[in-house]
């Protein structure tokens, strides 16, 4: 059996309980009805249709972001433009700078820089002048070296012959020697077409061709007086023909004034 004063307290506490159940209760229904009920403004656009439009058209104003007085803006850009617009004047300017400053190089220095390539022009012709001369001198040099000693058994080399090759041969003829007087005759003129003249004469060469070489390098007198050594030399050797004095003292005469005293140059005009 329970004691009477647990009945007791068990009492108190079920009592305690339930007035606080009713209190809980009372104030979750004083605040649902103060938020359930209407303020006065609410009441008031509630009750004018025409106030409900215009704090409808005023929020909607509120909410639109062009009439807020801020606005952003998007633009499409490459992105080495910006760099090029900022690199442009630096670069314009740096350029402009140094043909200024070349300007002032060139009207200060334009006198030397004239002298200087007068000098250098100079300079190149005298080169080229000394290579000319070196490479005619090679040249003649290579020519003589290369031209032939001997054409068909003859000597032709200039020291084989006399100084005086008409009068050496005038002196044969005199004394009745004509074929040895018209040998010196033909090898004195080879040897001054070969080595004076420059006619391409080979070692093989007939009298034929030697004349035909020699047309061209020569003065008409001196082709002319060729011709009369070579036709002699032939009559006499191939065809055994006797010739006058007359004619070998021409022959003889005309060496030192047709080959000796004819210059290369004219020779080579003609």
């Amino acid at each position: 059996m329970r004691s009477p004063r647990a009945e007791q307290l068990r009492a108190a506490l079920l009592a305690a309980c339930a007035c606080a159940c009713v209190c809980g209760a009372a104030d979750v229904r004083a605040q649902d009805d103060a938020a359930s009920a209407p303020t006065a403004s609410t009441l008031a656009v509630s009750a004018d249709p025409r106030a409900a439009r215009i704090e409808a058209a005023a929020a909607q104003l509120r909410a639109d972001p062009l009439l807020s007085g801020k606005h952003k803006e998007h633009t499409l850009r490459w992105k080495s433009d910006a760099p090029r617009e900022r690199r442009k004047p630096a670069d314009d300017s740096a350029f402009l700078a140094w043909m200024a400053s070349f300007a002032r190089f060139l009207n200060d220095t334009s006198r030397f820089l004239l002298w200087g390539i007068v000098a250098l022009l100079v300079a190149l012709a005298l080169v080229s002048a000394r290579r000319f001369i070196q490479l005619r001198a090679f040249r003649r040099r290579v020519a003589a070296e290369s031209s032939v000693s001997h054409v068909r058994d003859l000597d032709v080399r200039p020291e084989s012959l006399p100084d005086d090759v008409g009068a050496a041969a005038w002196t044969l003829w005199r004394a009745g020697h004509v074929p040895a007087a018209l040998s010196l005759l033909y090898r004195g003129a080879l040897s001054r077409l070969i080595h004076r003249f420059e006619v391409p004469i080979t070692a093989s060469a007939t009298e034929g061709e030697c004349l035909a070489l020699a047309r061209g390098r020569l003065a008409p007198e001196a082709l002319r007086y060729v011709t009369q050594v070579v036709r002699a030399w032939e009559a006499n050797t191939y065809g055994g023909r006797a010739l006058s004095l007359a004619m070998g003292e021409a022959l003889c005469g005309g060496f030192a004034t047709r080959l000796d005293a004819a210059s290369p140059a004219t020779g080579s005009a003609a």
